[in-house]
């Protein structure tokens, strides 16, 4: 009993010490992910040529003592304090100039009360690095504390940059929340330890009394007590995956639909409050890009649903006979209109005696739109995407070729992970496509795998052939 019961603690410090760094790893990358959408958007809200002008103006530290005192000062400082209010911030966002000598100074501020041109002797290294390209900044540490950051450039009117907005987060907000979090659960998991203990004891007790009346009550006992101790175990293992399961797919929504919903609120406000400033074209760009996100949401919620019931189990595989080189035939024919607007040339390679597929013809279906889509993606304009199938040891071997940049060999074996992002990854990808494809595989039994040239990129995955019947003799 008290081997069971140490065994019992000890999982439960186990998952609690991971749940805890996981929930901190997972609230910075959440944090900086917000803050950087708050920068993106504030630095198309502030006009630039404002914030030059008043730079020019006001040429000393603590030329301006009061947000009212220059116009342009409190135009931008309103803008900033709308956004720190809207997004309950406990930091004050603020702009940034960096001079001829590279030092940073203080621009406009959301606080009341300005610390206009003051040196900015704590910046982060990463922001002097990229101060004209905009960043999310990583935990680090200065006289203040510890903090996440994201800056982004304004630009006046000619395109030029003028300044920079960063925004900040003290990690130990969330930090705080985490611990208490932790707390929590420890409290309810000993909570439920003490009952499991007196479960146990209660189930136990009639036992050990029997022990000293009869050797074979005993034995009986033990087994009965052996299977009680299974079926906790196996209780315990169901609820931790389940709650794991949950907690994973919670993080994982979070993390996906926080971009594309913070990319569209940002294009909207900025139609909104800038109506009047921005030309009929330039209203209907940020317009269409907010429905480009739109669509990318719509793609990334429907991609989420289906790879959630994959990895619950939820899809049971219903494998029939069907013409592989027919389901390609069609899906090409489906995407003919979208390889046409780019001038790619789409190519089929089939053996006229290829056996019948033996799998779930609608899950396959799947597998090819979603290769496809990532062919046409990446498919350089003016290049092709090839379909191929061929018999080889009683599999068929599927290939999807599209001429493109070339995959590093370092990254093949990880362009099916959920999360899997390189420098090349397009803006309108979810990242779960191939990550569905690779599920829907390998629920059949089957393997699937990436191979990369200097001008092509293969997608390559295999197949049961349906069984025929021997021949009588």
């Amino acid at each position: 009993m008290t081997t069971v019961m140490v065994a019992f603690l000890l999982l439960i410090g186990y998952f609690l010490t991971f749940n805890y760094f996981n929930s901190i790893a997972e609230a910075e990358n959440a944090s900086l992910m917000r803050l950087n959408g708050i920068v993106y958007t504030l630095a198309m809200q502030i006009d630039g040529d404002a914030h030059q002008r008043m730079m020019t103006k006001n040429p000393g530290q603590d030329a301006i003592t009061t947000s009212k005192q220059d116009s342009d000062y409190l135009a931008i400082h309103q803008v900033l304090q709308r956004s720190f209010q809207a997004n309950m911030l406990s930091t004050p966002i603020y702009t940034i100039v960096l001079d001829s000598n590279k030092t940073c100074y203080f621009g406009v501020t959301s606080s009341e009360r300005p610390y206009f041109r003051h040196p900015y002797h704590s910046a982060p290294k990463l922001l002097m690095e990229r101060y004209t390209e905009g960043a999310m900044i990583p935990r680090y540490q200065d006289e203040f504390g510890t903090w996440l950051s994201a800056f982004s450039a304004i630009r006046n009117s000619q395109g030029e940059m003028v300044a920079l907005v960063q925004a900040d987060q003290n990690i130990e907000e969330f930090m705080a929340h985490a611990r208490a979090d932790i707390l929590r659960n420890l409290l309810i998991s000993l909570l439920i330890a003490a009952v499991f203990m007196l479960l146990l004891v209660r189930i136990l007790q009639p036992i050990l009394r029997k022990e000293h009346q009869i050797k074979e009550a005993l034995s009986v006992a033990n087994a009965e007590n052996k299977s009680i101790n299974t079926q906790l175990q196996i209780s315990l293992t169901q609820i931790t995956e389940l709650d794991n399961f949950r907690r994973e797919m919670i993080a994982n929504l979070s993390h996906d639909l926080r971009t594309p919903m913070t990319t569209i609120q940002g294009y909207l406000e900025t139609v909104i409050q800038k109506k009047s400033q921005l030309s009929t074209p330039e209203q209907e760009k940020f317009l269409h890009v907010a429905l480009s996100e739109s669509n990318r949401l719509n793609r990334l919620v429907s991609d989420l649903f289906d790879l959630s019931k994959l990895e619950s189990g939820q899809i049971i595989i219903q494998s029939e006979p069907f013409n592989i080189a027919e389901l390609a035939q069609d899906t090409l024919q489906k995407y003919q209109l979208q390889a046409e607007a780019k001038h790619v040339k789409l190519l089929t390679d089939f053996s006229e005696t290829l056996p019948l597929a033996f799998a779930d013809l609608r899950l396959i279906d799947r597998v090819l739109q979603n290769l496809m889509d990532n062919a046409l993606r990446y498919v350089h304009e003016g290049g092709f995407v090839m379909f191929t199938v061929f018999e080889k040891a009683n599999l068929l071997h599927f290939k999807v070729c599209n001429s493109s940049d070339p995959i590093p060999e370092s990254y093949l074996d990880r362009v099916f992970d959920r999360y899997f992002t390189s420098s090349n990854r397009k803006k309108d990808s979810t990242g779960l496509g191939l990550t569905v494809v690779k599920k829907i595989v390998e629920l059949h039994g089957e393997r699937v795998w990436a191979e990369s040239n200097d001008a092509v990129t293969t997608f390559r995955f295999t197949l049961p052939c349906y069984p025929t019947a021997a021949p009588a003799m």
